[in-house]
C-alpha cells in the first residue's frame, strides 16, 4: 500500500454524525484501481503512527502503519501479529477517548 492521496472535501453520502469531518483518502491497490476510504483516526501505539481507514462500501476498518514524508502521507502494511494487536489495542482505546 506505498501510497495514498488526502482529499479533505467529503461528500460520501453516508450518514455520519452531524458534526461531520472525515478526511478522504484512496488508496492504490496492487492491481492500480483506487479505493476511497474515510479516515477513522490517525493514533500513536508503541512509538509509531498508525492509521485507521474504512473503505467505502465496507464495515469493515483497515490499519497501516502511517509516516508523512514532505507533506504527503505514506502507509505500509503491518507486518506482524504482534504489532496488529498492539495497534488494534490503541486504536479502540483512541476511539473510547473520542467518545467520552
Amino acid at each position: 500500500m506505498g501510497n495514498c492521496q488526502n482529499d479533505s472535501n467529503c461528500d460520501c453520502g453516508h450518514d455520519h454524525h452531524e458534526h461531520h469531518d472525515h478526511k478522504k483518502i484512496y488508496l492504490t491497490l496492487v492491481d492500480n484501481t483506487q479505493v476511497e476510504c474515510s479516515v477513522l483516526n490517525i493514533f500513536n501505539a508503541d512509538n509509531k503512527e498508525y492509521i485507521a481507514v474504512l473503505p467505502n462500501d465496507s464495515e469493515t476498518a483497515l490499519m497501516y502503519r502511517f509516516v508523512e514524508r514532505n507533506g504527503a502521507p505514506e502507509l505500509s502494511n503491518i507486518e506482524s501479529n504482534e504489532e496488529y494487536e498492539i495497534a488494534s489495542q490503541a486504536f479502540l482505546e483512541s476511539m473510547n477517548h473520542d467518545e467520552e
